[in-house]
């Protein structure tokens, strides 16, 4: 029994002599140690030295969008001030891609370099974006850049801090319009050395980019910016006027897009009311699809920079890439814009093209392209008369542009503009292509005051009866015109 009774005593003893020699003195509260520089914002125990750099994302920075030289001043609480009073588009604008709201600040923030915003107080759910390059382009090979390179935080009234690894552009985007100016401070910023139409000449502009060393530079306009490359843009500087160039795309957006969609800025009705906020474009070294895409931002590859730069070029309806893409955000898929097998997807959005062109009294010169030749091949389509003919069979998308110019070239571009007017107004939306086809013809007869029947007829574009009667009891003229065969060159 007692022999029973020391064991258990011994083996409390041992192990109370274990547990004596594993303690040990620690300084950790709760667990976490406490950073080497003092926080004096009184925001939490975070590291907020502007000194400090992560460099993580140097190797890939430095392929694009660039590093920002150590010479080029990182600016201390400078300030800008965004006019939030903008107007929003009607839930029935229903064009594909309205533009979004990012505010450009002309900050630019170096890669790895922690960004300190201030908000003001009752400045609620803003968000600020660094960066503008938006694709991920994870996946791709090649791979030029590394995937995803933008980095977005919402900030709250007071002290805020950002940081991304590869640096980029910032920007401010606001929950929604209010009828208020803000004023938000940076601090370890560098000036973007961006054109704004109004406000820089376009000499003191070159200047600046010539001796700039942030890697990505803006345009801006009223109704559209475009964000570039400064590497590309300083060989290219001495072929263009950025003042010039802004008006330009200005003018197109309102005259061509806006107004000929029937949107204006101060609307009778307002769901007429145009875009307030800016298109964007901007060009990057890889993209997630294609060359160009559209979106908010519409993308594109380094070599569309002489795209955007040359007034005549865009006149004369030869700037067909940006216009491509842009016109693909303003396409009415869910009204009139049919898809299916004779889609016209990449067909509608190219019909802002001509527009441009016809208002400077000309016609897009990829229409006498001679490798291209899409237009006497349509016509030749259009000339058959054959029971079961379908536009299906026109399987080129270009080829599809030229019923719709037949009609522009007829009846005037101000078809457009009431077709989609109505099409803005209809009580619903369409889903069905046929029914997208019905709408079109029967607005088109409205505009023409004639049953375009047998326009329609001829290209294989096949109504209902249902529209058929409709625009029969309209008691509208059969056309007899053979128009299916003018050659729109």
């Amino acid at each position: 029994m007692k022999i029973f009774d020391i064991k258990p005593l011994a083996g409390v003893l041992v192990l109370g002599s274990l547990l004596v020699a594993c303690t040990k003195e620690y300084n950790y509260e709760d667990g976490y140690d406490k950073p080497l520089v003092e926080d004096t914002t009184g925001i939490g125990s975070i590291d907020t030295s502007l000194s400090r750099i992560d460099s993580s994302g140097f190797p890939d920075a430095r392929k694009f969008p660039g590093l920002v030289s150590v010479v080029e001043p990182r600016l201390m609480d400078a300030s800008v001030t965004i006019d939030l009073n903008y107007k929003l588009v009607s839930p029935q604008l229903r064009i594909a891609s309205p533009p979004g709201n990012w505010f450009s600040t002309g900050f630019y923030a170096g890669p790895g370099e922690l960004i300190k915003i201030v908000v003001p107080q009752g400045t609620e759910g803003m968000t600020v974006q660094v960066g503008a390059h938006t694709d991920n382009i994870n996946g791709k090979m090649p791979q030029l850049r590394a995937g995803v390179i933008v980095t977005r935080k919402t900030v709250l009234p007071g002290v805020n801090y950002i940081r991304n690894i590869y640096g980029g552009p910032i920007y401010l985007i606001p929950t929604g319009p209010a009828p208020k100016k803000v004023t938000v401070t940076f601090s370890n910023v560098c000036k973007s050395p961006d054109f704004i139409l109004g406000e820089t000449t376009d000499a003191d502009w070159k200047d600046a980019v010539r001796k700039s060393q942030v890697p990505v530079v803006e345009l801006r306009g009223k109704r559209f910016i475009i964000t570039m490359y400064r590497k590309v843009l300083v060989g290219l500087l001495n072929t263009f006027n950025a003042e010039a160039v802004m008006k330009k795309w200005d003018d197109v957006i309102e005259k061509d897009y806006n107004d000929w969609y029937g949107l204006s800025d101060n609307p009778a009705d307002p769901i007429d009311q145009a875009p307030g906020t800016p298109h964007r474009f901007v060009l990057d070294i890889q993209i997630s699809l294609g060359s160009g895409h559209s979106g908010y931002p519409c993308m594109a590859y380094l070599d569309w920079h002489s795209d955007f730069l040359d007034t005549a070029v865009i006149s004369r309806g030869a700037s067909w890439g940006p216009c491509h893409e842009i016109g693909h955000n303003y396409q009415m898929i869910n009204t009139w814009s049919w898809g299916g097998a004779d889609a016209l997807t990449e067909t509608s959005n190219n019909l802002f093209v001509f527009k441009i062109a016809n208002r400077f009294g000309t016609k897009p010169p990829r229409i006498y392209d001679a490798e291209q030749n899409f237009v006497q091949p349509a016509l030749d389509f259009a000339k058959k008369d054959s029971t079961g003919k379908t536009f299906v069979t026109v399987t080129d998308v270009f080829q599809r542009l030229v019923p719709f110019v037949q009609l522009f070239q007829k009846y005037g571009y101000g078809m457009m503009g009431y077709i989609c007017r109505e099409a803005r107004h209809t009580e619903r939306e369409i889903y069905i292509d046929v029914v997208k086809k019905d709408f079109f013809y029967v607005a088109a007869s409205k505009y023409a005051k004639k049953d375009l029947y047998p326009f329609f007829r001829y290209w294989g574009i096949n109504v209902s009866p249902t529209a058929r009667g409709e625009v029969l009891g309209l008691g509208l003229p059969l056309l007899t015109e053979q128009i299916w065969l003018n050659d729109i060159r």
